[in-house]
């Protein structure tokens, strides 16, 4: 539920409300003025972070008052805590800003995110326990950052032992921290390359 409550508040939040500033002129005004387009960036950064902070103190709180769950006991599991949310919000950020160039009106953006969002939830294990998909199902699932990000948390509040249970036998938190780092880098090519700051009818 952490991992996708950092997707909702970066990819999900962005691929919709980017898609609305656009279509408003928003985007284009902020163009024309003389402040850096990068400080437009570091502002959606620091939205999503600190959402993504607050909503994740907020599950902790409830899993630990009425769902009894023990934190993480050992600096360690806080560290792997730490850089999966971070690779995590990051790769999921930049999706979000690069899926936002392909919803045309501002109404079209959460018929496009939305469904996106929903099926990986599906597929990457946060609703239903992961090995119990289907073999097509997961291997789908491993191709995108939520099911990484999963399991990364689980390696996080789940005994060791329970590594066993995974696909590959493990957590695999070398895999998790490479797939979630070869995300960050797609998602800024995407960026990089597709980013709008003005609709089609304004040229």
């Amino acid at each position: 539920m952490i991992a996708t409550g950092l997707m909702t508040v970066s990819f999900q939040n962005l691929g919709i409300w980017i898609p609305i500033e656009r279509d408003r002129g928003v985007l284009k005004r902020y163009r024309g003025t003389p402040m850096p387009k990068w400080v437009w960036f570091a502002g959606k950064v620091i939205m999503v972070v600190a959402i993504g902070i607050a909503e994740t103190a907020l599950l902790l709180a409830v899993a630990v008052a009425l769902f009894d769950l023990d934190l993480p006991a050992t600096a360690a599991k806080w560290f792997t805590f730490g850089w999966v949310a971070m690779l995590g919000v990051t790769a999921c950020t930049l999706c979000g800003i690069a899926i936002s160039s392909l919803a045309r009106t501002a109404r079209s953006g959460s018929a496009v995110v939305t469904p996106v969002s929903l099926v990986l939830q599906f597929i990457s294990g946060v609703f239903f326990v992961f090995t119990d998909l289907p073999t097509w199902m997961q291997q789908v699932a491993a191709l995108f950052p939520l099911k990484w990000m999963c399991q990364g948390l689980r390696a996080v509040f789940l005994p060791e032992s329970f590594g066993a249970q995974e696909p590959g036998g493990s957590f695999e938190l070398g895999r998790v921290a490479l797939v979630l780092a070869l995300w960050c880098v797609i998602g800024l090519a995407l960026c990089l390359t597709t980013f709008r700051w003005t609709t089609k009818r304004d040229g």
